[in-house]
């Protein structure tokens, strides 16, 4: 039963630790074809609000117009 047990520990480690270096390259870099990846951010990690998708969206506003009273019929 503690051999089953370790067996597990270590597979779930395994995949936590491969699933963390999914997104870089070999070389240590960043893998652009991951949408994370793209955004610009800056030195300390933050994303770079001068960018489009990095600003928080923005509340659309919409009016509604008032019909007009129905006229009665003659």
């Amino acid at each position: 039963m503690k051999k089953l047990i370790v067996m597990m520990l270590l597979a779930v480690m395994a995949f936590t630790t491969t699933q963390t270096f999914a997104q870089t390259k070999k070389d240590g870099s960043k893998d652009m074809r991951y949408k994370k990846n793209k955004q610009p951010v800056k030195k300390d990690g933050t994303p770079d609000k001068r960018f489009k998708n990095n600003k928080p969206a923005k509340k659309t506003t919409t009016t509604v117009k008032m019909a007009a009273p129905a006229k009665k019929a003659a």
